[in-house]
C-alpha cells in the first residue's frame, strides 16, 4: 500500500492550527508522517505544534527559515519518506476519511496528482461567511485533467497531494513564483512532465477563509496577479473570452490573451457607461445590484445561512468589492508580466 508523507506550512497560525490538528490526528488511515514545518512565527503558533507532537508520535516539526510557503513545502518534501506528499494548510481541516479518497485515486499509476473539493468553513462571521460562498470553490464533479488552461487544471495546495518522486523530478515547488500562483505553476509543470491530475471532490477540506477586509481584498489582488503572471508563464495560445453564462474560445489563435467579461464589477461598470450614453440606461444599473443582492442570498441560503437583507446586501458589495479587486490585479499583472489577462 502506498504511504503518504502529510506536509503543513505554518507561519503565525495560532487562529486556526488547533482545528487543523485535531483533524490530522483523526484521520483514517493515519499517514506514515505529519510535517509541520514551521516558517518563522512569532505568535503561540510553535507551542500549540509542540503540544500536538507530544500526543502524536509521527509527527516531526521542521523549521525553515527562508520565508514563504513554497520554500516551507520545499523542505518539507525533503523530508518526507512517504510514497505520497499531501498538501493542506494551517487554516484547514481535512475530514476523517481525506486520505482514504486520496489513495484510491492513486490507484491508477498514470495519476500524478490528486486534488480534492475545499468547504468553506460557516461562522457568524459575514466576511468568513462570504468567503465560504465565493472563495475557492470547488466543483462536485469528478474530472481527469491533463493540462493547465486560464479556465481548469490549477489546484490549491490546500487540498492537493503529488507522488513524491515527481515532485523530487520537478525540483518541487518553484520559490520564485509569487504567492498565490505556486500552487497552479506547479500544476502546470506536473502536465508538462506527461502527468495527469485526478480531481475527485470526496477527500475533502474545511477551509477557515480570510477574516479581515483587508486580507480579503488583498487575497483578491493576488489571485488576479497570479493570473497574468501564469498567463505569461505557461503560454498558453488562443483568446480566452469569458461572458456571463458563456464561455468563447479560440485555441487557433497564435496569441495568448484571457478577456474576462462576466466580473460583477465588469458588468456594473458596463451598465453605467452605458447609463452616461443614453441616460434611461442608468435605470439598469439598480436593477443589476437588486439582482446581485438576490442571488448572494440564494447561494447563502443553499449553504444553509439564512442572512438578513442588510447582510445580503453587504454579501452583494463584498462581492463587488472583491472582483474589483481582483480586476485590479490582473491589469496590474499584465502591465507587469507584458501579457493580456483583464
Amino acid at each position: 500500500m502506498l504511504t503518504v508523507s502529510l506536509v503543513i506550512p505554518v507561519l503565525n497560525a495560532e487562529r486556526t492550527l488547533v482545528p487543523c490538528l485535531n483533524a490530522l490526528g483523526q484521520l483514517n488511515p493515519p499517514p506514515l508522517e505529519i510535517l509541520l514545518v514551521d516558517n518563522g512565527s512569532t505568535d503561540g503558533t510553535l507551542p500549540l505544534a509542540k503540544q500536538f507532537q507530544a500526543r502524536v508520535a509521527n509527527c516531526l516539526i521542521l523549521h525553515e527559515p527562508k520565508r514563504g510557503a513554497s520554500a516551507a513545502r520545499n523542505a518539507g518534501i525533503h523530508a518526507a519518506r512517504g510514497d505520497i506528499v499531501a498538501f493542506t494548510d494551517a487554516d484547514c481541516a481535512p475530514r476523517p476519511d481525506w486520505l482514504e479518497h486520496v489513495l484510491q485515486a492513486f490507484a491508477e499509476p498514470s495519476i500524478g496528482a490528486v486534488a480534492g473539493k475545499i468547504v468553506g468553513a460557516t461562522s457568524t462571521s459575514l466576511l468568513e461567511l462570504f468567503s465560504a460562498l465565493y472563495t475557492l470553490q470547488s466543483s462536485d464533479v469528478p474530472a481527469i485533467h491533463e493540462r493547465w488552461t486560464p479556465w481548469a487544471g490549477g489546484f490549491p495546495t490546500a487540498n492537493l497531494s503529488v507522488r513524491r518522486l515527481l515532485l523530487e523530478q520537478l525540483g518541487g515547488f518553484d520559490e520564485d513564483v509569487a504567492i498565490y500562483g505556486e500552487d497552479y505553476d506547479l500544476c502546470a509543470r506536473l502536465y508538462g512532465a506527461g502527468s495527469r491530475i485526478a480531481f475527485t471532490p470526496h477527500p475533502s477540506v474545511v477551509h477557515h477563509h480570510r477574516s479581515t477586509l483587508t486580507e480579503l481584498l488583498r487575497q483578491a489582488f493576488g489571485f488576479g496577479r497570479s493570473h497574468a503572471y501564469l498567463m505569461q508563464r505557461h503560454h498558453v495560445p488562443g483568446v480566452w473570452l469569458e461572458l456571463p453564462r458563456r464561455a468563447v474560445r479560440w485555441r487557433t489563435i497564435a496569441v495568448s490573451m484571457w478577456i474576462d467579461c462576466a466580473s460583477p464589477d465588469k458588468k456594473l461598470a458596463t451598465l453605467l457607461t452605458a447609463g452616461l450614453l443614453y441616460r434611461s440606461l442608468l435605470a439598469l444599473a439598480p436593477l443589476y445590484a437588486a439582482w446581485l443582492i438576490w442571488e448572494t442570498r440564494k447561494r447563502a441560503i443553499s449553504r444553509g445561512a439564512h442572512p438578513p437583507f442588510t447582510h445580503s446586501a453587504r454579501l452583494a458589495l463584498l462581492l463587488l468589492l472583491k472582483s474589483c479587486s481582483m480586476t485590479l490585479g490582473r491589469w496590474w499583472g499584465s502591465c507587469r508580466y507584458g501579457t493580456v489577462c483583464i
